[in-house]
């Protein structure tokens, strides 16, 4: 798979979600409502798991800033709290994009997935990116959350 991949948020993992936003918000950066987002089956490290993620995006992007509060151990975790936790990129079929990227030696660390067994979001090891962790999301998604974003109520 050639061409370039649509970088549109950084993501960053807090303590607390409203303490992050009224930091972040001193530098002229509005947010949406603060919501919860139910991952039904997220896969890390052979483990399955669901879990009830509470995010807020920017009102103001592409790139857009998304604060996710720590949760869990994994992903989501508070070790993840005081870095770039990812950099999401949109793409038309992440399943296939990590198949073509497992073949140059790039890991799958993590991924979302929907009931129907499809991707949502994958996440790729930071090892092989000089410490940065690619997000890749399906383009749908995108979608959901710039709804979310104009205050309207969508399901990726």
């Amino acid at each position: 798979m050639t061409g370039e991949l649509p970088f549109v948020h950084i993501g960053i993992v807090v303590q607390n979600l409203e303490e992050a936003i009224a930091r972040f918000e001193r530098f002229g950066i509005a947010f949406m409502a603060p919501r919860v987002v139910r991952v039904d089956r997220l896969v890390e490290g052979g483990r399955e798991t669901s879990l009830d993620l509470r995010i807020v995006f920017s009102l103001a992007g592409p790139p857009h800033w998304e604060l996710l509060e720590a949760v869990g151990d994994g992903i989501y975790g508070p070790r993840h709290i005081g870095a770039i936790h990812h950099i999401a990129v949109l793409d038309q079929d992440p399943e296939k994009r990590f198949e073509a990227l497992a073949g140059d030696g790039f890991r799958l660390t993590a991924a979302q997935y929907r009931p129907d067994g499809s991707m949502i979001v994958g996440y790729l090891d930071p090892v092989g990116l000089d410490g940065v962790r690619i997000e890749l999301i399906h383009e749908p998604v995108q979608e959901a959350i710039m709804a979310w974003v104009a205050g309207d109520d969508a399901t990726p």
